[in-house]
């Protein structure tokens, strides 16, 4: 059997850590996120804020109050 180093993951919310973990380490931005648009609502999942926080997750908003 061939093992894989490959993370599995059980949500987004679980992938998206990690995924802004790694980016982080190659991006020099204080905030980037991932989150679920519907063209409705705007739901961010994962943020990551360097040095102040500006964005947190969790946040919602409408998709038009958005920018």
């Amino acid at each position: 059997m061939i093992q894989s180093n490959t993370p599995t993951y059980t949500s987004i919310e679980d992938a998206s850590r990690d995924v802004l973990e790694v980016i982080s380490k190659f991006v020099g931005v204080n905030t980037f996120f991932i989150a679920k648009n519907d063209k409705t609502d705007v739901d961010i999942i994962s943020s990551f804020n360097r040095d102040e926080i500006i964005l947190e997750s969790g946040f919602e908003t409408l998709y038009r109050d958005s920018y």
